[in-house]
């Protein structure tokens, strides 16, 4: 609980900026977790154009068709297109993940900047009020000082 006027009406903007930096959190990851599954599908297009290409390269013993290697060399084209598509989609993702990682850090920024302040207030208001206790305490033993001086001894 926040002991500074200040600090607590500071508290609402603080929740807010807290939650706008869980979601924002949230949404770097989620856009991470995309971009990790679209790396790997390139991977897999990778990987079946490769298996196409060796189809091709490593002699069998056997005489390829013209027809097979017309829809071998057409699907080797459909998927160069395919990774070409996915490479921009990763590079669009990577944009979008850059800047929620910015956004979350800006938020971060935030939230750390106002907890700061909301405790430098508090610590402010404690030493104020133990000035403030240190003060009357000296008072209260001034007095008494003052008044065992003034009564008479016996």
């Amino acid at each position: 609980m926040r002991r500074h006027p200040r600090a607590r009406r500071l508290q609402i903007l603080f929740d807010m900026a807290e939650k706008a930096e869980q979601q924002a959190l949230q949404e770097w990851g989620q856009l991470q977790q995309k971009l990790h599954q679209e790396e790997e599908q390139r991977t897999q297009l990778s990987g079946y154009a490769n298996e196409y290409q060796q189809q091709l390269s490593v002699p069998s013993g056997k005489a390829l068709s013209s027809g097979f290697l017309h829809n071998t060399l057409g699907f080797i084209g459909q998927i160069e297109t395919a990774l070409k598509t996915q490479n921009e989609q990763i590079k669009l993702l990577q944009d979008r993940v850059t800047a929620a990682r910015n956004q979350y850090l800006e938020h971060h920024g935030k939230v750390k900047a106002l907890s700061g302040l909301m405790d430098r207030l508090d610590h402010e208001y404690d030493q104020q009020a133990d000035k403030e206790l240190q003060k009357q305490s000296d008072e209260w033993a001034n007095r008494a000082a003052f008044q065992n001086s003034r009564t008479p001894r016996t």
